[in-house]
């Protein structure tokens, strides 16, 4: 311990003694009770340690309160941000594709794929992908030979 350190605790053990001895002090309890003196000195060594660690345990609990509303803040603000890049996404897309084609075109190249892996039952599924097919080139504007069958850039 520090010289302050010490000055501090026999201040503080002073103050103790004081309280709960009714004004008697701590040199003149010493004389008396030494056991009663030496238990306020040990009080005031507990003491002070709580109290100098109250500071930084303050600084670490508004710390910690700081950092979790910066980190809530910006997990909403990452989302307003994204929610603002979705909407500029659609809006970008609709304008390239006013009519959904592209979307469409999309689906239907899903489906044709799903078709082509299950073709284990060919009467209703022959029809089907027929049908797909027919629809898909139809979009594309090109005929069923044509098709490429890969997915188109969005």
């Amino acid at each position: 311990m520090t010289v302050p350190q010490e000055q501090r605790k026999a201040a503080l053990a002073e103050l103790l003694c004081h309280a709960y001895e009714y004004g008697v002090g701590l040199d003149e309890l010493r004389t008396e009770d030494p056991k009663r003196a030496a238990e306020h000195e040990s009080a005031a060594a507990y003491l002070l340690g709580k109290l100098e660690q109250a500071p930084f345990n303050e600084k670490r609990a508004a710390f910690r309160r700081g950092y979790d509303r910066g980190r809530d803040n910006a997990q909403k603000a990452t989302a307003e941000h994204m929610a603002e890049l979705e909407a500029a996404l659609a809006e970008l897309r609709q304008d390239r594709d006013p009519e959904g084609l592209r979307a469409r075109i999309a689906d239907l190249e899903y489906v044709l794929a799903g078709y082509m892996r299950r073709a284990h039952d060919p009467g209703h599924l022959v029809t089907r992908l027929a049908l797909a097919q027919r629809e898909l080139a139809e979009l594309k504007g090109v005929q069923p030979s044509d098709s490429t069958g890969r997915h188109p850039s969005v």
